[in-house]
């Protein structure tokens, strides 16, 4: 693909109905409709993507393993520590994840497996100049062609032994960030490890996957970058750039999922973009559609949310319940996503340094948060979704539960009432704003009950820019209070006014729909975004969308 076309995502957020979207100019296949936030998610299709993170040497690991099988998980991820694994040269002792391997298959658990750190024994003079071990072993095996040899013997090594038992290779862990990839993060550098690891892994197994390590949050900016390096690989082609799936971290410290807060996408250290919010996996996908890479999938190697204060604000176990069903349910909506592994799955020891942020507390007990996925699963009953309903500022349900002891409402993720009893008042939403709504109901008796999604929309669109060049501008608000009566198109028009690409949005109840759409723009300059009805007429109009040379 040549470098110069660029491509936009936009994600306008209007009320109801269908996604439709037309192929824009000069580039097929490119448009891609992203999920309405309110569609329903299957019990199986959670259970295709959802993972549990496993330490293998745990000591209640057939507990945790037992407890993965009751709630209808099917899949752990594993880490395989170069450093704990062969802490002295030819001197690997693989008893703990043979024995790990052996149990899951008793219960039919798949694995994927994260590869990471580096052993003193491949760098040994870092041992004098690096004094603190647990800096050293974040020192990527790059520096030398040894080095780099060594790791491709340990990744074959590894790939031989458990050839046909693992469904995925992850390579390296949050490469993007210096705490993990010493002494600074480089694309670089990164994409001759990923390469060195892509390639071993296929000479012993090629029908296993290989992994883009899961960058800290979402970078489409680093990925970017790496993108550009691996492809200087006369071989890069014939490899599909290295990599089978992308990878991603998007945590949101204590921020609800729904929480797309445009203030947390930033510029990396390279200058490319880097989004804090959970919604940023939207933001990624763009950037590999641009890449040429949509026939590819996203993992989620690594998201939770922790019921005590950590480094991350903390989420009450009762809430973070309802987090994790928020959190399912925007993955399961799309269909990129191939996993999401919730850290951590167990504590190893009671109150291990995992503690608050594990779904059970040793050695298998369930916390509310397990019982929410066990739930989405369909391995735990789960009883009726009680009817949201929004007037005059007042939210209540059609049906309230019994022993209600607290309600909060939601607007895109955002805390806006809570109390002891319903109905709750609020304050409405800024004229002419769409947000999702959600009241959630905790119990006296244990439970987190959450009404469906509904939209609260009075017919504004907001558009969001993912792009490489877009650096002044990356957000644009429409702003339109018209009902429409038929077809409604977004239509970017160049400086001169010449049109350069037309996407339908459809309609529905005679309002304006809620979409996402990518749209191809292959030039440098200022364009015009303004939406039109059947008859050409303006329903809204005025944003500036500015693509940098």
């Amino acid at each position: 693909m040549p470098h110069q076309v660029q491509f936009v995502m936009l994600a306008l957020s209007l009320a109801f109905g269908p996604v439709t979207a037309a192929q824009p100019p000069e580039a097929a296949n490119v448009v891609l409709p992203q999920p309405r936030r309110d569609q329903p998610v299957s019990s199986e299709r959670v259970r295709d993507i959802a993972v549990a993170f496993v330490y293998p040497a745990a000591t209640n690991l057939d507990a945790s393993l037992d407890k993965m099988a009751e709630a209808g998980v099917r899949r752990a991820q594993v880490v395989a520590s170069w450093t704990g694994l062969c802490p002295r040269r030819d001197a690997c002792d693989w008893s703990v994840l043979d024995a790990y391997f052996a149990k899951a298959a008793q219960r039919g658990i798949s694995t994927a497996v994260h590869i990471n750190s580096t052993p003193d024994w491949v760098h040994p003079d870092l041992v004098e100049t690096v004094p603190d071990y647990g800096r050293r072993i974040w020192y990527p095996p790059t520096r030398t062609a040894s080095e780099l040899q060594e790791f491709s013997q340990f990744v074959q090594t590894l790939a031989a032994r458990y050839r046909g038992q693992v469904e995925s290779y992850e390579i390296w862990n949050e490469e993007n960030w210096r705490d993990f990839y010493q002494p600074v993060e480089d694309p670089a550098d990164y994409a001759k490890l990923l390469r060195t690891g892509y390639l071993a892994v296929k000479a012993q197994d090629p029908a296993t996957d290989v992994i883009f390590g899961g960058t800290t949050r979402t970078d489409p900016g680093f990925v970017r970058s790496v993108y550009d390096e691996l492809r200087k690989y006369p071989d890069a082609a014939g490899n599909d750039d290295f990599f089978d799936v992308m990878g991603a971290h998007p945590y949101t410290d204590d921020r609800h999922p729904d929480n797309h807060d445009p203030a947390k996408v930033r510029e990396n250290a390279a200058g490319g973009e880097f989004d804090d919010n959970f919604l940023g996996i939207d933001r990624l996908r763009s950037e590999m559609v641009r890449q040429g890479d949509a026939h590819k999938k996203i993992y989620l190697g690594e998201f939770s949310y922790s019921a005590i204060q950590t480094w991350m604000g903390l989420v009450p176990d009762d809430r973070r319940a309802y987090y994790l069903r928020r959190t399912y349910e925007l993955a399961a909506q799309r269909s990129y996503i191939s996993g999401l592994a919730w850290f951590v799955w167990s504590e190893t020891k009671p109150d291990d340094e995992w503690h608050g942020w594990t779904l059970l507390e040793y050695p298998d007990k369930p916390t509310r948060t397990y019982g929410e996925l066990a739930q989405l699963t369909g391995a735990a009953a789960s009883e009726r979704r009680p009817a949201l309903r929004l007037a005059a500022g007042a939210a209540t349900v059609d049906k309230l539960p019994r022993a209600v002891r607290r309600a909060e409402l939601y607007l895109d993720g955002v805390q806006v009432a809570s109390g002891n009893q319903l109905p709750l008042s609020y304050p409405p939403p800024t004229a002419g704003r769409t947000a999702l709504a959600q009241l959630v109901l905790y119990t006296d008796d244990g439970r987190t009950i959450e009404t469906a999604p509904r939209w609260l929309a009075t017919g504004q669109q907001v558009t969001q820019v993912s792009h490489p060049q877009v650096k002044a501008k990356r957000s644009v608000d429409v702003g339109t209070g018209v009902a429409a009566a038929g077809p409604v198109r977004l239509r970017i028009t160049n400086a001169g006014g010449a049109i350069v690409s037309t996407t339908t949005l459809g309609v529905g109840r005679g309002r304006l729909e809620r979409f996402d759409a990518l749209v191809a723009l292959d030039r440098p300059g200022t364009y015009q975004l303004s939406v039109i009805d059947i008859r050409g007429h303006q329903l809204a109009g005025g944003a500036t969308l500015e693509v940098l040379p």
